[in-house]
């Protein structure tokens, strides 16, 4: 999988391929449309191995995702700065991710126990879904949703997992991403006693920033290695012989 994403940033930086935007940022992008990707999770982990990522953002980032925070005080307490640009004076977000997630449009109605109960009880249907997009509330977010769409599957004793995503920065944002959305669904494959088999990812506007555009060039001629190993339980993911070439920094585009 590792070599699809790396084509997906070579495809971005390609003339033939993209368009280039001045974006919302002001940084400017170069803009694939509709790709996607595909993993398994039954043996392997899916963490890039070309550069290094750090597990404690995507776990930071997750619980604060499940627990329906909107405030960065986690982040903060992690030493974690991803989402200091976004926030208020308070460390305040507004109604964002996980807000959705659990509190969708100030409703008191929690996606989560909802489509861990929906699989467990009627694994058939086809309404296995939390959809994080609210348009009444997308003027109080610092930022909308990027990821905005999950549907699972179930296949006999297995759980899969459909995710859309609007937006992705694909150098910074979306190997966190990638590693959210597989503990997400281990997660519920574990609160509905089924095994996490396989997610499918599409990205509407799949991008590289113009300030990226020499660490994704670095990224990409990196030696690549294989997916860890992984243990989960009880929400804890341990990676079992994680390797990696160093890690690659890049400004973030506000």
């Amino acid at each position: 999988m590792e070599n699809k994403y790396k084509k997906i940033i070579i495809d971005a930086l390609s003339e033939n391929e993209t368009i280039f935007r001045n974006d919302r940022t002001g940084v400017g992008c170069w803009s694939l449309f509709n790709q996607s990707l595909e993993w398994q999770m039954e043996k392997k982990f899916p963490i890039m191995t070309s550069k290094k990522i750090y597990q404690n953002i995507f776990d930071t980032e997750f619980e604060w995702f499940i627990n329906g925070e909107t405030n960065i005080k986690r982040f903060k307490d992690n030493k974690i700065k991803i989402w200091d640009e976004w926030a208020n004076d308070d460390g305040g977000l507004g109604p964002v991710y996980g807000y959705q997630l659990l509190n969708f449009n100030n409703e008191n109605y929690n996606q989560l126990q909802n489509v861990i109960d929906s699989i467990k009880n009627n694994p058939d249907s086809r309404r296995h879904i939390i959809s994080l997009w609210n348009p009444n509330q997308l003027k109080d977010m610092a930022l909308p949703p990027c990821y905005l769409y999950f549907q699972f599957f179930v296949n006999y004793d297995k759980l899969n997992m459909f995710v859309v995503q609007r937006s992705a920065d694909l150098f910074l944002g979306l190997p966190y991403d990638i590693c959210l959305f597989s503990k997400l669904l281990l997660y519920i494959s574990e609160k509905t006693s089924l095994k996490a088999s396989k997610i499918a990812l599409n990205i509407v506007d799949a991008h590289v920033y113009r300030n990226h555009y020499d660490q994704a060039l670095q990224y990409c001629n990196n030696e690549s290695f294989d997916f860890p190993d992984y243990e989960y339980k009880n929400n804890k993911l341990t990676l079992i012989n994680y390797k990696s070439c160093e890690a690659i920094k890049a400004p973030i585009a506000i």
